[in-house]
């Protein structure tokens, strides 16, 4: 029968929780662990039910025309990101639970079928050009910073780097964070968007520069590889922060340097580069009583 007394109840229930709470706990923690997988999933089908979908595919939030790729970095394939022809990032690196008997939470780890858009990062240079606009033609002080590139952080497996052969390749990125129980240790790198871009979506070897377009293929590949190493990506409406693959070529720097000087309008030299060459000494206009004075040169 049923407890009357409901004080009388709950002094039961307390004894017969403090008399089996081993055992309790030990059940509890085991069928959590043989059935975590099935209550994952009711927990994001009741997340999905009431706040939408807790996965979002690239194709959601791809706008008209646009196209996704994994990055390509240092010639080699990066599943971890993709960029797509407008310049923007997506990341499938994100939390994810392991599954992994004895390590409890969430650990970050590729998942193909996640993603959210990153946030690029300016990076900034300090204009020293009295003439300097920008690419709306607003004037720029000297001294005022100006954005030089849209970058991005990227994570790597810590040997991803070893079995490319480019210069610098050989370089060792120093672990970030604590290690992974999915992917191990893992290093970060610091990537400019518009060299993703023109490396997914252009790579050289299949876009050649212009001048290179015929002789290119024929190239011996020593050739080849000094000129992935060594090539310029100019932004051709020169506005750093407009990574579209349409927007961006291959150049030389001296042909670089040149688009620059023809858009912002000549040569300049900072102030402090001046230091060493003797000031103009200006020569006094002559001073005449009168006009026949003046003609006369007297």
């Amino acid at each position: 029968m049923p407890y009357k007394n409901s004080e009388e109840r709950k002094a039961k229930q307390k004894i017969y929780y403090q008399k089996n709470k081993k055992h309790k706990k030990a059940y509890s923690k085991k069928y959590h662990a043989e059935n975590r997988e099935k209550q994952n999933e009711a927990c994001r089908n009741r997340y999905a039910r009431v706040n939408g979908s807790t996965k979002r595919s690239l194709q959601s939030i791809s706008l008209p025309g646009e196209i996704w790729k994994s990055i390509v970095v240092d010639g080699k394939v990066h599943v971890w990101f993709s960029v797509s022809n407008y310049g923007r990032v997506a990341s499938h690196y994100g939390a994810k639970r392991t599954g992994i008997p004895g390590f409890r939470g969430l650990d970050r780890s590729y998942d193909p079928d996640y993603c959210r858009l990153l946030k690029p990062a300016p990076a900034y240079k300090t204009n020293q050009n009295k003439e300097k606009r920008t690419v709306k033609g607003i004037p720029v002080k000297v001294g005022e910073k100006i954005i030089s590139a849209m970058r991005i952080s990227v994570r790597f497996p810590h040997d991803f780097f070893d079995d490319i052969n480019l210069y610098g390749s050989e370089y060792k990125y120093p672990v970030q964070g604590l290690v992974s129980a999915m992917n191990g240790k893992c290093v970060q790198r610091t990537m400019s968007i518009h060299k993703l871009v023109a490396n997914t979506h252009m790579p050289v070897d299949e876009f050649p520069p212009e001048r290179l377009a015929d002789d290119y293929p024929s190239l011996p590949e020593s050739v080849k590889q000094w000129i992935r190493e060594t090539v310029i990506i100019n932004h051709i409406d020169h506005d750093t922060s407009n990574n579209h693959v349409d927007n961006l070529e291959y150049v030389t720097p001296r042909q670089n340097c040149h688009e620059a000087i023809k858009h912002y309008g000549g040569h300049f030299c900072p102030d402090q580069y001046l230091k060493h060459q003797k000031p103009a000494v200006e020569k006094e206009e002559p001073k005449y009583e009168n006009a026949l004075a003046e003609m006369l040169g007297i």
